[in-house]
């Protein structure tokens, strides 16, 4: 399994890497028969299986000051939609760049979902992207001007 390894974050290469390493494996064997729940916020595509929430962004492309908004916004009306325990898994397949806002807004999404005992996990990272989570110094993470 090809775990990055980051002080906060459980990043993984792939979706299938991510998700086996959040499901159990007695769920693993029901996951044909789970039914699946979904949920639409204004930037983001949620769905439930198998006791993984998967987060997923309508709009892969560079994020700017208002989508960062709507995407805090986002993350916070899904971390008082979860419930304790809660496994979920942030799916960046199309997102090349962000701002350092966004990682903010990220950090706030798993503090909320780790204070109630729940379990995040980012998954297909693109390079430039991933690369973004290593920076050595804060003031490096400035990120295009908006």
């Amino acid at each position: 399994m090809a775990k990055i390894l980051h002080r906060i974050f459980e990043i993984y290469e792939s979706l299938e890497e991510a998700t086996c390493a959040l499901t159990p494996k007695l769920e693993r064997t029901a996951r044909e028969t789970s039914a699946l729940e979904s949920w639409t916020f204004e930037h983001l595509a949620v769905t439930r299986s198998v006791g993984v929430t998967r987060v997923q962004f309508k709009e892969a492309g560079d994020f700017n000051e208002e989508t960062i908004a709507g995407l805090r916004a986002d993350f916070a009306q899904l971390a008082d939609k979860l419930g304790n325990d809660s496994k979920v898994l942030v799916d960046f397949t199309g997102v090349e760049l962000f701002h350092a806002a966004f990682i903010d807004a990220l950090l706030l999404f798993s503090k909320k979902l780790r204070t109630k005992g729940s379990r995040i996990a980012l998954c297909c990272l693109a390079p430039a992207a991933r690369a973004f989570f290593f920076l050595p110094d804060e003031r490096d993470r400035q990120g295009p001007p908006l």
